[in-house]
This record gives C-alpha cells, sequence and structure tokens, in this order.
C-alpha cells in the first residue's frame, strides 16, 4: 500500500512543480535587520528557505538553477522509492509480522504511552521520520522540483510511510494503532522542513546513537533490532555558537555542541518478554549530559556536500558524556 501512494504523491507533486516556473519568492526589504539575520543563518545552514532580490534571479544562492522539473530523475526517485519500500515491507512480513506475532485481528488502536520502552520508541518515531523527511527533500530538489513543493511532499511522503506502518500494526494482534505514534511521526515529519523556513530553529537537533545492548547480546530481540529499546539513545542538541553572545563567539568553537541525552535499561527481561506491569514500563530511565558535533560546519557547499553532512549529523558520534541516573557514570567516548 505504502508504495502505491508513494508513486501517485511523487509523480502528483512533480506534474505540480512542473506545471509552474520555478519563480523567486515575495522581494523584501534589502536593509531589514531580521532578514540580514536569516539569511546570515540561512548561509550557516546552506538548504534553508532562502528568500531573493530581483536581482538574484535566475539561480539561488548556492547556484542552484532554478527550471522546470527533470521528468527523468522523477522517475528514478519514484521508482527508488516504490523499489525501497516494497523491500521494506516483504522483510517485515517475513521476519517480524511473523511466528508468535503473526495472530491477525480486526483494526483496532491501543494506548502504547510508557510501557515497556520508557518512551524510547516515540522519540525513534520523530527521528526515523524526520530522516524520511531529510532524504526525501534531497531527492525532490534533485529532480529540480521548487523548494517550497520539496518541502510539502517530502513531510506529507514521510508521514505516509508511517501511516502504512501504524495501519499495518493495527491489524494484529500483539499491537495496534498508536496515536502516540502517529504524533511522534508528525512531529518528524514538520521539524525538519520548520527549520528551513525558520533559519532560527536550526540550532535544535535530534539525533540518535546506538550499541548493541544486553538484551541483543543474550538473543532476547528478534529480527527487528529497532526493538533493541535499551542500546538507543536520542540526543536533544544545540549549536552553542549560533546563540552565544557577539563578544563569546571567538572563544568557543563553531562546530562544537552541547547534548542532552534519553534511554532506558532494563526494558526486556528475557526472550520476547517486556518489563512492563499492567501496560507501564518498569525499567529505568538513563539521562546523559554530552557534548556534539555540528558537521553542518564541515567545508563544502555543493548540493552533494549539503546533503552528505546533514545525513550524517542526524546521528551523536561518539564524544565524552555524563550519565546523571540512575547512577552517575562518566564516559571518555560514549556513543
Amino acid at each position: 500500500m505504502r508504495f502505491l501512494f508513494v508513486c501517485f504523491l511523487t509523480l502528483f507533486a512533480g506534474s505540480l512543480a512542473a506545471s509552474e516556473a520555478h519563480s523567486s519568492n515575495v522581494p523584501f526589504e534589502e536593509d531589514s535587520a531580521a532578514v540580514r539575520a536569516a539569511l546570515r543563518l540561512s548561509l550557516r545552514y546552506p538548504g534553508t528557505t532562502r528568500t531573493f532580490s530581483p536581482g538574484a534571479l535566475p539561480a539561488d544562492l548556492h547556484g542552484e538553477t532554478i527550471g522546470p522539473v527533470n521528468s527523468t530523475r522523477l522517475w528514478l526517485v519514484g521508482g527508488t522509492m516504490f523499489a525501497a519500500n516494497a523491500a521494506i515491507m516483504i522483510y517485515y512480513f517475513t521476519t517480524f509480522y511473523n511466528d508468535e506475532y503473526a495472530a491477525r485481528a480486526p483494526f483496532h488502536t491501543f494506548n502504547d504511552w510508557y510501557n515497556a520502552d520508557l518512551n524510547v520508541d516515540k522519540l525513534g518515531h520523530v527521528w526515523g521520520t524526520q530522516a524520511y523527511v531529510q532524504a526525501l527533500y534531497h531527492m525532490f530538489r534533485w529532480t529540480n522540483m521548487q523548494e517550497r513543493d520539496a518541502m510539502y511532499w517530502s513531510s506529507g511522503t514521510a508521514l505516509l510511510y508511517q501511516l502504512e506502518m501504524e495501519i499495518t500494526d493495527g491489524l494484529y494482534a500483539k499491537w495496534g494503532f498508536s496515536w502516540w505514534d502517529m504524533g511522534a511521526n508528525t512531529v518528524g515529519a514538520m521539524w525538519p522542513n520548520l527549520q528551513r523556513i525558520y533559519p532560527a530553529l536550526q540550532p535544535v537537533m535530534l539525533k540518535m546513537s546506538y550499541h548493541p545492548s544486553a538484551s541483543v547480546k543474550k538473543d532476547w530481540v528478534e529480527h527487528d533490532y529497532l526493538r533493541d529499546y535499551d542500546g538507543f539513545t536520542y540526543w536533544l542538541t544545540l549549536a552553542v555558537d549560533d546563540v552565544l553572545p557577539a563578544a563569546l563567539k571567538p572563544w568557543w568553537p563553531d562546530w562544537l555542541g552541547v547534548a542532552v541525552g534519553y534511554g532506558a535499561n532494563r526494558t526486556m527481561l528475557g526472550k520476547n518478554i517486556y518489563n512492563s506491569a499492567d501496560g507501564v514500563g518498569q525499567g529505568e530511565q538513563e539521562w546523559y549530559i554530552s557534548l556534539d558535533y555540528d558537521l553542518r560546519k564541515l567545508p563544502g557547499d555543493s548540493p552533494f556536500l549539503r546533503w552528505l553532512k546533514e545525513s550524517f549529523n542526524i546521528f551523536h558520534l561518539p564524544a565524552p558524556a555524563i550519565r546523571i541516573t540512575p547512577s552517575a557514570v562518566y564516559y571518555g567516548l560514549y556513543f
């Protein structure tokens, strides 16, 4: 189902974008302090939405030409999305939706707020949908789609991906359609493109790090390692240099940020046995403070390099960290 909708949306978005010539946004006053500030931020974080004076056309600030959508590239993007979705769904239906999880049921919803995974999965939904949006945005832009349309359709298609999975969950007895998951998916679908529209939001990122937990090493987790919740940590990061007063900026490396991390421990008690009582998780919350690296500050401003830096910047790379709960642990490098 997902790939049929994706192909429809891809082709519809392409035809919509192709039917109108790319043009500048509403002109702005060149001496506006607010616009100058937004422009400085957008240049620090290439790929954000930009406004242009009439003299800036017909190319944007990064030299990307403005013209009709490339239909050949659009078909390649649609085919890639079709194949990727088909492979993902085949994998899930032959592994996760199998064995003891194969029992079907009428479509139903369920409340999975703070169950055995202690809401680590909700952050995973935000992060995963954001990753979809970033990839799809750059794919659509590669077709020469107008930036505004690329944002609309990357967010919409990513949300559709996740909706398909939630509907599938709703048809299996072990699971159900989760409105909490869809809420998290919506946040993930909106945030990357809100950052493009409002450059002042760019310093704040949600990143992920992972290391196989004891549950994996004990073979308690089968097939779907996305459910190894003890192994994931999600980080709310801040690019410190962008919020410092001007007088302090020379004293702080522009690529160095700080992060607050959240994870969980003891979410499983055995093979496919989740640690909960009456639907409430009984494991331990883990909170961290860490340094962070902003890969967007690396040199290079071509479309490919901007895509590469943005893609890797959603991961929290190994850095010094302190776990503050449930007990203090100091890490020279934590991933």
